[in-house]
């Protein structure tokens, strides 16, 4: 069996973010560990001496600022071996008003680790983030769509998190919403993707192909910011998304994750 955790809550602004656990486990061999908010930020305030180590990252930024996201990323790894996880989601957001930052770069850090790690306690993007290191050996950017332009096939997708191994180049920043913490503005590889998702009743998914055409600079989204040509159905997104994050996968696996997914009862939508 497969562990995920779930720290915290999922935020309360999310839709369809919550799993039949035992159908989860029945599906797709996974299990979900709740572990709470406080036991997370009590992990973070006994690390407070710890310092980020020189060389870890190839951009630099507010020193106390860095060493406190590392903090935070000490504490999730912490939780990860003492539960068993191979992944997890946070509702990160509490971590604005208790420690007065963010888990933007600790979720980074551990994706590169082969560690799945989620924002926002969305429960059917973590399923999908682990499917896709499991069936495809790959990571993923999840993200929100900003902009959707049916006319020209075009949407704008964004976050302030990624794996840093996705990533051309990337700087470190504040955390769009609240302007604090460390947040990453990444550049990514232009060229073919996969949009991916599935839906919080594990009855079916999404997968459409897509291009990476550009990066994109905006004060006014999250940091991370590309325009992907989706090449078919953009409409979905405006008509009956299965959630609000999606996961950006570089390649055209489309086949290889459907047909796993078919094979465990799920129903693609295209």
């Amino acid at each position: 069996m497969n562990k995920l955790g779930v720290i915290g809550k999922p935020s309360d602004w999310l839709i369809s973010c919550n799993i039949d656990r035992d159908l989860l486990k029945k599906t797709l061999d996974i299990e979900l560990v709740d572990i709470t908010s406080e036991e997370l930020i009590s992990l973070i305030n006994n690390l407070k001496d710890e310092k980020m180590p020189k060389g870890l990252l190839k951009a630099t930024y507010d020193e106390k600022e860095l060493n406190l996201a590392y903090q935070i990323y000490l504490a999730i790894k912490a939780l990860v071996k003492k539960y068993e996880l191979k992944g997890f989601t946070i509702r990160c957001f509490d971590l604005l008003t208790t420690v007065h930052s963010t888990s933007c770069l600790a979720l980074a850090l551990l994706n590169d680790e082969g560690i799945i790690g989620t924002c926002e306690g969305d429960l059917p993007a973590l399923v999908s983030m682990f499917l896709v290191k499991e069936v495809l050996h790959k990571e993923a950017f999840q993200a929100n769509p900003s902009e959707i332009h049916l006319d020209t096939h075009k949407m704008i997708i964004a976050h302030c998190t990624l794996p840093l191994k996705m990533t051309t180049s990337y700087k470190l920043t504040t955390h769009f919403e609240s302007g604090i913490g460390v947040g990453i503005k990444g550049e990514l590889k232009l060229g073919d993707c996969i949009i991916f998702r599935i839906g919080a009743d594990l009855d079916k998914f999404v997968i459409l192909e897509g291009k990476i055409e550009e990066n994109l600079s905006r004060a006014n989204l999250c940091r991370t910011q590309i325009v992907v040509n989706v090449k078919d159905h953009i409409n979905y997104f405006l008509e009956n998304p299965l959630g609000n994050h999606h996961l950006i996968v570089y390649g055209d696996d489309k086949e290889k994750l459907a047909n796993f997914l078919t094979s465990k009862g799920l129903k693609s939508l295209y």
